[in-house]
């Protein structure tokens, strides 16, 4: 079950340019924002140059329990976050809470924490009837991945229209032909 949803995530996290480290977890180690090892309930982590995924099990029945195993993965996480940051880049932080045991007491537990963007953003997934719910709902992985190779074409005006539009933009500048071309609409029609 949880292999199922690391293999969609990682799908996913390279579909959108996001790397893995080799053992697929996030390793800190003698961190001064993490001093206590390695984090027991991490399932997967992945990065790119902007943000940072860390996905986490949450075994737990009720919304205390749930949310303490959820504040020590996000202060994990956020020590992740602090130390990417040193050569001074900002970097998202996305935390995705894998629950395999919903019920009905945990709904608004999901409510509640996916408000709640202190250090990290929060998801959350988890096994329903049909397999793995709300994986598309996580931010950065639903990003695709643009075109290695972008083919620059020159731009050929096909009409007079276009070349007088050129012409007047470099007369006038943008900011004057924007108010001129304004200036010949009534846009209280």
């Amino acid at each position: 079950m949880i292999s199922e949803l690391i293999k969609i995530l990682n799908n996913r996290a390279q579909a959108a340019g996001f790397r893995s480290p080799e053992e697929g977890k996030l390793l800190l180690s003698n961190d001064e924002n993490w001093p206590e090892g390695v984090l027991e309930n991490q399932l997967f982590y992945c990065h790119s140059d902007f943000a940072s995924i860390l996905v986490v099990d949450i075994p737990a029945d009720t919304s205390s329990e749930a949310l303490k195993l959820t504040k020590r993965s996000e202060t994990y996480l956020d020590a992740a976050l602090v130390e990417r940051e040193k050569n001074g880049a900002v970097i998202d932080g996305y935390l995705v809470l894998a629950m395999t045991k919903m019920n009905d007491n945990l709904r608004s537990f999901i409510i509640e924490i996916e408000k709640d963007t202190r250090f990290v953003r929060k998801h959350v997934v988890f096994y329903g009837e049909h397999g793995w719910e709300r994986y598309q709902r996580i931010t950065p992985l639903g990003l695709v991945n643009s075109s290695p190779e972008v083919q620059l074409t020159e731009f050929t005006p096909n009409s007079i229209g276009a070349s007088q539009l050129l012409e007047s933009l470099s007369k006038l500048g943008s900011t004057s032909l924007a108010q001129l071309h304004g200036q010949e609409w009534n846009l209280n029609e």
